[in-house]
C-alpha cells in the first residue's frame, strides 16, 4: 500500500470512528432527555445506536461521559491555547480563543446544548461531573497565570486570579447560557459574551500586569 493510501485509509477510520462517536452520543442524550438519566443503560444506549454494548464502553468509558462527550476535547484545546500562546500574550488572551472556539462548536446544536443541559441540572451526580471539568479548567489557568507572574502555581495570586475567571464564566453561563431557550440567536449570545469577556480580560490583564510589576 502506498504512503498516500495509507492515509486515506487512516483519514477514513477516524472519520468512521468519530461518526461512531457523534451517534452513540446522540442516542445516549436522545434517551436521557426522553427517560431520564439513571433509568437509561448501556444496552438501551447500545440499542439505539444499533451498536454492542461494548462498543459504547469503548467509546465512552463511563456513563457520564455521554452527557460530556467533549469534555476533554474542550480542556485539551485549553491547554494546548494556552501553551501556545504568544511570549507577549497573557493567559487570558488564550481564554477568549478558547471561548471563541467554544461558540464555533456550538453553532447549529442549540436543540442538543439545551437538551443536555437539562440533563445535567437534573441530576446531582452529573451537576459534581461538571464541577469537576471546571475544577480542572481553573487548575489549567492558574497554572498559565503563575507562569505570567513567574510564581509558583501553588501561590495565592495566581489561584485567586484563576478563581476571578472562573467566576466571570459561571457569571456569563447563568446570564447568557446558549443553552437556555431566551429567544437569542447563538450569533446575538456570542456577541453578548464576547464583548463582556473582553471588559474581563481587561481587567485580569491588567491586575496580572499590576501583581507582575509588584514582584519585580
Amino acid at each position: 500500500m502506498t504512503f498516500v493510501a495509507a492515509a486515506a485509509a487512516a483519514g477514513l477510520r477516524e472519520r468512521k470512528k468519530r461518526r461512531t462517536r457523534e451517534t452513540i452520543a446522540a442516542a445516549a442524550l436522545d434517551l436521557f432527555t426522553r427517560q431520564g438519566y439513571c433509568e437509561t443503560t448501556i444496552a438501551d444506549i447500545a440499542e439505539a445506536a444499533e451498536v454492542a454494548p461494548r462498543t459504547v464502553s469503548a467509546y465512552f468509558p463511563s456513563k457520564e461521559d455521554l452527557v460530556f462527550p467533549d469534555q476533554q476535547e474542550s480542556l485539551a484545546e485549553f491547554e494546548r491555547l494556552l501553551a501556545e500562546r504568544g511570549a507577549d500574550e497573557m493567559a487570558p488572551s488564550a481564554l477568549q480563543e478558547w471561548v471563541r472556539t467554544m461558540f464555533d462548536s456550538w453553532r447549529g446544536q442549540e436543540a442538543t446544548l439545551r437538551e443536555r443541559r437539562c440533563v445535567v441540572e437534573a441530576n446531582d451526580g452529573l451537576q459534581a461531573r461538571e464541577g469537576v471539568f471546571w475544577t480542572r479548567f481553573q487548575e489549567l489557568l492558574a497554572g498559565a497565570i503563575a507562569a505570567d507572574l513567574d510564581a509558583d502555581a501553588a501561590a495565592l495570586e495566581p489561584r485567586m486570579a484563576a478563581a476571578s475567571a472562573t467566576a466571570v464564566l459561571a457569571v456569563l453561563r447563568d446570564d447568557l447560557d446558549p443553552a437556555k431557550d431566551s429567544g437569542a440567536s447563538l450569533e446575538e449570545i456570542q456577541a453578548e459574551v464576547l464583548a463582556r469577556l473582553d471588559q474581563a480580560v481587561v481587567f485580569m490583564t491588567a491586575g496580572i500586569r499590576a501583581l507582575r510589576d509588584s514582584r519585580r
